[in-house]
């Protein structure tokens, strides 16, 4: 009995309400575990840095057409040379893996990456080991980028992770990396979280466990001001703003004098005392390659935006047809008779109006001419005829001759 109950209750509940579906969207994430910013005097360019490469880099975007893309690149030189490039030189960047919807491929993949795109959901990854002579080091190093979308809900997902990150052959060693961004927009607002995690630093041979994720460990920035080296602690924000939402992790910022570097590791005065004066002066200058080197340890950002499908709207109904009133003429029905259809009888008397149609009319009465303009016509053109005639006889003789003669035009019709 109890059983029967519960069941008669759960049939007798409402449905729960069902989320409007999903008109329009825009969808977007990228992530990058480790990007490094070069800055030198060797490359003139105006610009700061002069040289950027992002490792293991993924991107995903994805908008209402539907139309995705995905790119997954495990050495990524920035928009400006991975997507230029075709219009620069004629051939595309090599190092990347590329996917798109509608137009293709739908799905490619590389050593270490990976990208799919289709209507509903774009997908990158990029994960290898990397490294760079004397300067990095990464091992477990991975990114992932999704965006995706439902019925109910769109969603964009960004996540780095490395298990070490070695700097400056060993100086530097971080370990633990985790940055992960999501947004997501079910059209009536928007959501999102941005989460980091570091879990140690070792800094020649010493080590300093990260305890709190607001700020570095005590003793670290200390410890790496002798190697020229300054820390910006990782920030994870969430912006909404109506439908949308943005969530991103600006990652660890490791900023390299390299100047300070070198005096600190006693090789300024190798290269410059006694390496400089053995090469040609216009090779001097590659002994001091790089003057700044910044290195950011993950870095994420996920955006989704929605909007709910309109209803489909209904063809209007036409209006209903109200029958004329009665004419004046018309005799009124008899007290007692049964209403006609669609017409509301009258709650109070109402006064006749004269039809226009019984009206006699007048002989000056014109179809949409007044009377008085068409008189005035007729007089003008009596007048001109009498004053065309009295002309005309002015000209031919009107006054009679001194002679006797008869004046006028001679009737020609006469025989003579």
């Amino acid at each position: 009995m109890r059983y029967a109950l519960v069941l008669l209750l759960l049939l007798l509940s409402p449905a729960p309400a069902r989320a409007s579906d999903i008109g329009g969207f825009t969808l977007s994430a990228h992530a990058a575990p480790v990007s490094v910013l070069l800055h030198t005097d060797l490359i003139p360019v105006p610009a700061e840095p002069q040289g950027e490469v992002h490792l293991s880099y993924t991107q995903t975007e994805l908008g209402a057409g539907p139309i995705g893309r995905s790119v997954a690149s495990s050495l990524w030189p920035g928009a400006a040379v991975g997507t230029g490039l075709p219009q620069l030189l004629g051939f595309a960047y090599p190092i990347q893996a590329n996917a798109a919807h509608p137009g293709g491929p739908a799905d490619q993949s590389q050593p270490g990456m990976r990208a799919a795109a289709g209507a509903a959901k774009a997908e990158s990854y990029a994960g290898a080991k990397q490294e760079v002579p004397f300067l990095l080091t990464a091992d477990g190093l991975s990114s992932s980028s999704v965006s995706s979308v439902s019925a109910s809900e769109a969603r964009s997902t960004a996540v780095t992770s490395a298990q070490t990150i070695s700097l400056l052959a060993g100086l530097v060693v971080i370990s633990g990396i985790r940055f992960e961004s999501v947004a997501s927009s079910d059209g009536s607002k928007g959501s999102g979280t941005s989460t980091f995690s570091v879990a140690e630093f070792t800094v020649l041979g010493q080590k300093f466990p990260v305890k709190s994720p607001d700020a570095p460990p005590d003793g670290l920035l200390k410890a790496l001001e002798p190697l020229g080296i300054t820390v910006a602690w990782p920030t994870s924000s969430t912006k909404l703003e109506a439908t949308s939402a943005t969530s991103s992790s600006r990652g660890l910022t490791l900023t390299v004098d390299v100047l300070t570097l070198r005096t600190k590791l006693g090789l300024g005065g190798i290269l410059d005392g006694i390496v400089a004066p053995l090469l040609p002066k216009e090779l001097v200058p590659l002994l001091n390659p790089l003057r700044k080197m910044v290195v950011i340890v993950g870095d994420t950002e996920a955006v989704a935006n929605a909007s709910v499908s309109a209803p489909l709207t209904p063809p209007d109904a036409p209006a209903p047809v109200v029958p004329p009133p009665p004419l004046a003429d018309t005799p009124p029905p008899a007290l007692g008779a049964p209403p006609v259809a669609g017409v509301t009888p009258p709650s109070k008397s109402v006064t006749p109006v004269a039809s226009a149609r019984t009206r006699p009319r007048s002989l000056l009465d014109f179809p949409g001419v007044p009377a008085l303009l068409v008189l005035t016509g007729l007089g003008v053109a009596a007048a001109g005829a009498f004053g065309m005639k009295s002309f005309g006889t002015f000209l031919l003789g009107g006054a009679p001759c001194p002679s006797g003669h008869p004046t006028g035009v001679p009737d020609l019709r006469v025989n003579p």
